[in-house]
């Protein structure tokens, strides 16, 4: 039995964890079957929706693909369909939208729809998680061939500077929860366990994701990392694989506190700025051994940049900067180092109003837009 209260911290971890819990068994079943059943599983989503699904479903003993693949048999689902089925005998298509309307699944989900309709293929399966079932996306379980999960937090709230420390910056109890639902739904059928399992394991991993992010927000480092967020800085996220959308999830919704002090956030790559005396890099790795990464901390650390990290054990990267570390198996750990990173911009949002900060209308606009993603 999972308490009603898993983080004493950070209130929305709870949200999190009860909407998942809420997940109807009855729809359940059937949407975990064919992922179980489906020799390949295509990844469909936008923006954090998107991150959330490939963390949840990397590294699954299965042929896991996403449109971008450089092998993706085509230049969309109707160019590719055919190919997928002299390939593979059952083709699962996983989306992930909470408003149910985000346009490239729509679309991806509507073409399919069609071509398993006018060719009569039995290859194909369309499974969505929403938080609207009656959304376009949603209205597919009406198919013989569609099952929807509604998952609730996708709602609309109000613009006081309160509402989001109570509920998190563009929906982060959505995009959580189903990371943790994808989470363990991978886990249980790379271990060949039935969808019973799952629930099981929501329930003790909810207590370990509790005791994570409220160990991180009570850390010394979390709040020296909110000091330093608080002035004139910018931060990059840095992270190679998995690590690099538990990167993007987090800079997504720092940019959007940051720029109300006139910074920016970035995510790692070609397009972050030069580091600069007085920056912050933020890194996320399991190993906490990838060259790559200990070649970002160290230039970092010679233009006096303060680097930060998250890590799975000791490494190098735990030696060469202030890190926090996670415990776990890499199959665990970016599920993890996700809802241990979560809160930072919220907490940044509450030191700016402690300082009489008020938040920019431009924001609130980029909260209203996130609603339709």
């Amino acid at each position: 039995m999972v308490p009603n209260i898993v983080s004493n911290e950070v209130g929305y971890i709870n949200s999190v964890v009860r909407n998942v819990r809420n997940v109807k068994r009855s729809e359940f079943k059937p949407f975990f079957d064919d992922l179980n059943a489906a020799d390949c599983i295509i990844l469909v989503g936008e923006g954090r929706s998107q991150s959330a699904l490939y963390i949840g479903m990397g590294q699954m003993n299965k042929v896991v693909k996403t449109m971008v693949d450089v092998d993706f048999p085509g230049r969309n689902i109707h160019e590719a369909a055919p190919v997928l089925e002299k390939k593979y005998n059952k083709i699962a298509l996983l989306v992930n939208s909470g408003s149910g309307e985000t346009a490239t699944p729509k679309i991806i989900v509507k073409q399919l729809s069609d071509y398993i309709e006018q060719n009569e293929s039995d290859k194909f399966t369309i499974n969505a998680v929403v938080s609207d079932t009656k959304s376009s996306i949603g209205k597919i379980s009406e198919k013989e061939y569609g099952h929807v999960l509604e998952l609730k937090g996708r709602k609309k709230k109000s613009r006081a500077t309160n509402e989001f420390l109570k509920h998190g910056i563009m929906n982060d109890v959505y995009e959580l929860g189903s990371l943790l639902l994808f989470q363990k739904t991978k886990e249980a059928i790379n271990e060949g366990n039935g969808h019973s399992t799952v629930f099981k394991k929501i329930a003790d991993e909810s207590i370990v994701i509790g005791k994570i992010v409220d160990s991180f927000v009570c850390s010394d480092k979390y709040h020296e990392i909110i000091d330093k967020l608080e002035t004139r800085s910018r931060i990059t996220m840095g992270g190679i694989g998995p690590a690099r959308n538990v990167a993007k999830m987090t800079a997504i919704r720092l940019q959007h506190a940051k720029r109300a002090v006139g910074d920016e956030a970035y995510l790692s790559g070609p397009f972050a700025s030069r580091p600069r005396a007085g920056d912050i890099l933020f890194l996320i790795s399991w190993s906490g051994e990838t060259e790559p990464i200990l070649g970002w901390c160290l230039e970092q650390k010679s233009f006096g940049a303060y680097v930060y990290s998250i890590v799975g054990s000791e490494s190098r990267l735990s030696k060469y900067s202030k890190s926090f570390i996670i415990e776990s198996t890499a199959t665990t750990f970016y599920e993890r180092a996700t809802f241990a990173l979560s809160p930072l911009p919220l907490h940044l949002v509450e030191r700016l109003n402690q300082r009489k900060f008020t938040l920019p209308e431009y924001i609130m606009e980029w909260w209203e837009h996130s609603i339709t993603q």
